[in-house]
């Protein structure tokens, strides 16, 4: 699930190495986790997202399970039991996180997230698209020092959750968007969990036979494949709290491949032509088949760039609108062409 999630999370979305090192520990523990379909969840149970934030690099290496105080603070303030845990987005680390919640808590994770991939920005999930109110949210550190923010809006809960973030050493525990059985069938993303074990189990598989794995995502899971090639350059600067850059990829026929990012890849091209954008995703996988983020990547390493159609509800009207801004951020002015139109004209 770790493996899969990591290129589900199209460039974002938490190392392998920190999702890997937090789900040993359930492992270790001898916990289990049960996993839900949505049509299980209960329409009066209450379901919470579990999540991290944070510097990836902090909690890389100085992860000590935050979210687990954040999940009790907000049950303590609410006075009853959250029955149902689910990932905001899909990624190594944004996985790990509510999968150890559900097995610390004794709570059924949901098979389904926010976005399945991961997004910079909070509005971007369907939790926020689809109007689930982000408060009450509750935001700790380890030793359960934490606060419960009531705020209007998606923007104005990440900025002052930041801004605490960095008065608990860079990395915290949050759990939000608090919602019904009803709400929750109505606005995750289904059947993600079991998406990304399936691309899991492929890539284990072909790194076991030693066959390279993009046929088998293409043929198996819809899966495109972009381009591949040697990158030849990385570009990354800090705006406003995002790392905002391009990874150039030189292809074999003498074609560039570039890869448009903010946090997350948003917009591959190739010579100038539009070959993918968000919300559908733009996926990094190295040539001995392990998924790679932003930044994983570096100059020199041979890479294949792989895509996937975001699912319909990040491709109606309404989600289409939140995404937009994203590409003028990373420097197009355009409208949202689907992966499948762009691919095809190119045919």
């Amino acid at each position: 699930m770790i493996y899969g999630a990591a290129l589900l999370g199209a460039g974002g979305g938490g190392s392998i190495t920190q999702g890997l090192k937090i789900i040993k520990e359930i492992i270790d523990s001898g916990r289990k986790v049960v996993i839900a379909d949505l049509s299980e969840v209960s329409d009066e149970e209450l379901a919470v997202v579990s999540a991290g934030m944070g510097s990836p690099l902090a909690a890389k290496y100085g992860w000590r399970n935050e979210h687990l105080p954040a999940f009790d603070l907000l049950e303590k303030f609410l006075g009853r039991k959250i029955n149902y845990v689910v990932p905001i987005e899909i990624g190594a680390g944004n996985v790990a996180v509510p999968v150890h919640t559900a097995a610390f808590k004794d709570r059924i994770l949901i098979d389904g997230d926010g976005a399945g991939r991961a997004i910079p920005e909070l509005e971007l999930t369907t939790f926020d698209i689809y109007g689930v109110p982000i408060s009450p949210m509750s935001i700790s550190d380890w030793e359960g020092n934490g606060a419960i923010l009531f705020t209007k809006d998606a923007v104005t809960a990440e900025k002052i959750s930041r801004n605490i973030t960095v008065a608990f050493e860079g990395v915290a525990g949050i759990a939000l968007y608090l919602m019904s059985g009803v709400m929750a069938r109505n606005v995750i993303i289904p059947g993600t969990l079991t998406f990304s074990t399936n691309i899991g189990k492929i890539l284990r598989t072909c790194r076991e036979k030693g066959i390279e794995p993009v046929e088998v995502l293409r043929r198996e899971l819809n899966a495109y494949v972009l381009g591949s090639g040697k990158v030849i350059n990385k570009v990354m600067k800090t705006v406003g709290g995002f790392d905002i850059g391009l990874v150039e990829v030189a292809e074999e026929r003498g074609s560039k491949l570039r890869v448009h990012l903010k946090n997350e890849n948003i917009i591959a091209e190739r010579d100038g032509r539009v070959l993918a954008m968000a919300p559908d995703l733009v996926c990094w996988l190295s040539k001995d088949g392990t998924p790679l983020t932003n930044t994983d990547i570096e100059v020199g390493m041979s890479v294949w760039v792989i895509g996937f159609k975001a699912h319909e509800k990040l491709r109606t009207n309404k989600a289409l609108k939140a995404f937009e801004h994203l590409y003028a951020d990373v420097g197009f002015k355009m409208k949202y062409v689907p992966i499948e139109e762009l691919i095809s004209s190119l045919e």
